[in-house]
């Protein structure tokens, strides 16, 4: 593949990206979804193009992100988890000897990364994380049961994600972009 097709195959994907990252500018409700969606294009990349192309994506997405968007939260969680997480799942299920060991080094990503998400926006951003509703003792465990249960969701919902756009779309774009058969 020639690497202009492959920079202006990038260069559309951070595009999406960066649009589905502004709106959450305008729909503050959607912190997560949006950069959820976000991060889910890099799936293409990953299967189009290659990791090491959508690891630069989302470098070069983070970064504009930092600048354009004014809901840090959505910022933090597209940089810490949902931005990178397609590519790095990519990564974990190729590597991986086990399907355990796989759950395993995902779960404990995830865990980290609402840990520092967090400690960032409660002693950086100093945002508020209470809702009022839940005592500050048992908040950390519901942001935690949460985040795990909708993580589960997530990946399997990305694994069927993957299918269905190698099956019905990836014909259609590897004659476009010349890409993997």
């Amino acid at each position: 593949m020639k690497r202009t097709i492959q920079v202006a195959f990038c260069g559309a994907a951070a595009a999406i990206q960066i649009v589905l990252l502004l709106l959450t500018n305008f729909f503050p409700n959607a912190t997560l979804a949006l950069p959820a969606l976000a991060g889910v294009v890099l799936m293409v990349v990953v299967m189009e193009i290659g990791i090491r192309w959508s690891w630069a994506v989302f470098g070069i997405c983070s970064i504009l992100a930092f600048f354009l968007l004014s809901d840090k939260k959505a910022f933090l969680v597209y940089v810490l988890f949902l931005g990178y997480y397609p590519t790095l799942k990519a990564c974990i299920e190729r590597s991986a000897h086990s399907r355990v060991l796989a759950w395993i080094l995902k779960l404990f990503t995830l865990n980290a990364a609402v840990v520092l998400d967090l400690t960032l926006v409660m002693f950086v951003l100093r945002l508020p994380i209470s809702n009022g509703f839940l005592s500050l003792h048992i908040l950390p465990i519901a942001i935690f049961a949460g985040a795990n249960g909708l993580f589960i969701v997530y990946d399997l919902l990305l694994s069927g994600l993957v299918v269905q756009y190698w099956n019905r779309l990836h014909p259609h774009i590897a004659k476009l972009v010349g890409g993997k058969k």
